[in-house]
Parts: C-alpha cells; sequence; structure tokens
C-alpha cells in the first residue's frame, strides 16, 4: 500500500516542483523601479474594533511620517468595548483625528463610512493595529504618477516576534513580500491588502463588499478587470501584529482561505484571460491550485505517515519506543530529508523518482524563503534557524486549515468577520 500511495503522491509533487520553479523564473525578470516624488493629498482610513492596545501607536506613526503632501486620518471604530473609543477622543480633541462611531457593522462597511467622509482623491487603508516606517506613505504614493495606477500596497512584516507561532509567521510574511515582488514583475498582483494599502478614489466603482472575507482582494479584482494597475511598492513597510495562538491563527486563516475562495468563485472570467495576463495565467490560477494541492498533498501525508508506522513498527509490536520518536522526528523536521538524501547515498534506501523530486521540493523551498530573508533586508538569527528545522509541522497545519476551507467552494452566503 505504501508503493501504492507513494505512485500516486508523484503527480502533486511534480505540481508543486513545476509552481516552485515557476517562481524561480520570475525572480529573474527585472523587478519595476520606483523613482522620482509624488505627494497627492490623501485620506487615511483606520477601521478599528477593540484595537486599544495599539491603536495609539497606528495613529502616532502616521503622524509621525515624513510625508508632506496634505492628509487627513479617519478613524471608525466599529462598536468597540475597550478603550479604543478613549483614544479616539484623545486624538480628536487636540484635532489631530477624524472619527465616526459605527455598531458593530462589520469591516467593510465601517470602511465604506470611512470613505464617505474622505476628502481627498487617494484613500489610505491602515488596520488599527499596524503601525508604518518613516517614509512608507511617501513611498506608497510614487506610483501614482502613472494615472493607470489605481492601488499600491506596501510590505507588511510582523511586529511581534516574541513567541513560537509568531516566529514561523515572520518568516511566512517575508516570503510572501517577496512573492508579491515576483508577481509584480508580471503584473500579477491581486491583493491591495486592507492592512496597508492606497487606492485612487475616482477609480472605485463599487464600495467594499460586506459578503466577503476578503473584501480587498475583491476590490482589487474589480480595479483590474476596469483595466487599471495594481503595483506592489516594497520599501513601503507596516509592521502588524499577528496572531500569537493556535485558536487566533486557525480565525485569521479560515478567513484567508475562504475569503479567497469566495473571490474567485465571483470572479471566474479573469482566469485564463489574455486580457489580464499575469492575474488571470499565473495569481489566480496558483491561488486555486494551493487548495486542491493541499487537500490531495494533506490526505496523502497523513497516509504515508500513519502507512508507515503501521508497516514498519506497530504490525511488528512496536507501538512506542525510540524507533517510533525518530521515526516521527524525521518527518516532522528537516532532519528527516537530510536522513533521506544520506541513506540513499550510503545505499539504505532505494533511489526512487518521489525521494528525488522531494529532496529538490524541500531545498528549492528552503532556499527561497532564505532568499526572502536576504531581500527584506532581515537578518537571520537563531529563531529562525527553529523556524527552518520544524517548518514542516507548521506547513501542514496551514494545509489543514486551507483543506477545510475547501467547504467554502459549496456555500452561498458568508458574513464579514473582524478577525484579520
Amino acid at each position: 500500500m505504501l508503493n501504492t500511495i507513494e505512485t500516486v503522491a508523484l503527480i502533486p509533487t511534480i505540481f508543486l516542483l513545476v509552481v516552485i520553479i515557476s517562481q524561480y523564473v520570475i525572480l529573474a525578470f527585472k523587478p519595476k523601479k520606483i523613482k522620482g516624488n509624488y505627494k497627492p493629498d490623501i485620506s487615511i482610513i483606520i477601521p478599528a474594533h477593540n484595537e486599544g492596545k495599539y491603536l495609539r501607536k497606528t495613529i502616532n506613526s502616521i503622524l509621525e511620517s515624513s510625508y508632506k503632501g496634505k492628509n487627513e486620518i479617519i478613524v471608525i471604530d466599529d462598536g468597540s468595548t475597550d478603550n479604543t473609543p478613549k483614544i479616539m477622543e484623545e486624538f480628536k480633541k487636540k484635532k489631530l483625528i477624524k472619527s465616526i462611531r459605527t455598531n458593530h457593522i462589520g469591516k467593510s462597511k465601517a470602511l465604506n463610512r470611512g470613505l464617505k467622509l474622505a476628502k481627498y482623491g487617494i484613500i489610505v487603508t491602515l488596520d488599527g493595529d499596524t503601525e508604518i516606517e518613516k517614509d512608507s506613505l511617501a513611498k506608497l504614493l510614487i506610483p501614482f504618477k502613472d494615472k493607470k495606477v489605481a492601488a499600491t500596497t506596501g510590505t507588511i512584516k510582523v511586529a511581534n516576534n516574541k513567541k513560537i507561532l509568531t516566529w514561523f509567521q515572520r518568516v511566512e510574511y517575508l516570503y510572501y513580500s517577496l512573492y508579491k515582488s515576483l508577481c509584480d514583475r508580471i503584473d500579477g498582483v491581486i491583493c491591495a491588502s486592507g492592512t496597508f494599502s492606497a487606492i485612487r478614489r475616482k477609480y472605485l466603482t463599487k464600495e467594499f463588499s460586506s459578503k466577503l472575507y476578503s473584501e480587498d482582494i475583491d476590490l482589487t479584482l474589480n480595479l483590474i478587470k476596469n483595466g487599471y494597475k495594481v503595483r506592489y511598492v516594497p520599501e513601503a513597510v507596516a509592521y502588524t501584529f499577528v496572531p500569537e495562538n493556535l485558536k487566533d491563527l486557525v480565525k485569521q486563516r479560515s478567513r484567508w482561505c475562504r475569503g479567497c475562495i469566495q473571490v474567485m468563485k465571483k470572479h471566474p472570467n479573469l482566469f485564463f484571460n489574455k486580457k489580464y495576463f499575469g492575474p488571470g495565467f499565473y495569481s489566480l490560477p496558483l491561488l486555486s491550485y494551493w487548495y486542491f494541492h493541499a487537500l490531495i498533498m494533506g490526505i496523502l501525508l497523513f497516509l504515508q505517515i500513519l502507512v508507515g508506522y503501521y508497516s514498519f513498527y506497530y504490525i511488528n509490536g512496536n507501538i512506542i519506543s525510540f524507533e517510533v520518536l525518530k521515526y516521527f522526528f524525521y518527518w516532522f523536521s528537516v532532519f528527516g530529508v537530510v536522513n533521506l538524501a544520506y541513506q540513499m547515498i550510503i545505499g539504505n534506501f532505494q533511489v526512487k523518482l518521489l525521494y528525488i523530486l522531494n529532496l529538490l521540493v524541500v531545498t528549492l523551498t528552503y532556499a527561497i524563503y532564505l532568499y526572502s530573508i536576504k531581500w527584506s533586508k532581515e537578518r537571520f538569527t537563531i529563531k529562525d534557524i527553529f523556524v527552518f528545522v520544524f517548518f514542516f509541522p507548521y506547513w501542514i497545519f496551514i494545509m489543514i486549515i486551507q483543506s477545510l476551507s475547501n467547504i467554502e467552494w459549496f456555500i452561498s452566503k458568508a458574513r464579514n468577520w473582524w478577525t484579520k
């Protein structure tokens, strides 16, 4: 049975290798340069729900920004039950912000209320728990010199990096930033993230949708369908607070995963449409691929681990022992791949095509994740060593969430969560 599973696993492994190689190919393309200076008038909208822990730092990071153009800050408190209203009032008394309160109507509707208050032509969206670097606003707005640019999005890095779960997310976010850079090189950016993005207001034909979990991707795709450009600005850096426990991470990723599926269901005419080459032939097909990959590969991995344990240990009465623990340790750490390569070299393991492909997948994946740290101008730390040793169980955890999220393909109604 194990041989049958390995034979079936060849297909998704080959597909995965092709996907990874495609990223290396695009990486060879020259990134689009963003030069010059541009200072349009901007309205910065911050929707907030129970962000009292972070909101003051968020607003101060804007006030301390180097941006010299006209700007206004609009904060929407959507039914907070903590000290968010008190913080808003402090800034409002000093006439530093505009603010309104809503009765927990949801993030999208809160953003739409902010749009109605905004008086300037460029709308910057910023989450209530996100701080920007001093020059980030100025850099985010430069591409708007091009009248065809409808939206820009910046680099999101992790602000809280003290717990083990956040270590993994830090590396993951840095890779996401590199991936957005790859998409930008082929005009394939499909998400002006609500965490930190800018939008040209006159090109907005629709409000933020309150019927989707990922209203920012939906809005971005509408702009692309209308013939406008969306650019990624790597130098425009913001720091956001990520989940520190598994419960909150599951909520966040469930929202992301299900939101992406909703958007793909809503915009099927973008797929493989030559009018939208980057999104239609790369970004969106790749986004949909990950869900089917997670489901198929997740099942195959589970079977491989379980059948391997049963065949080599359980059937022989070895339910738990040092050898059993070593078996699972190899499966859930990078040492398993190292051991696989070593055993094939010395002749203890048969050289199989699946093993070679797996070695290539892991090597190329780790290499591009390592490169993303350097590309993002971050230091490689001891925490990162731990992450790279035990990345595999984290990936499996995310794959499980993606797999379960596939139910969204069959659901017609949804609500817009506040959880990021």
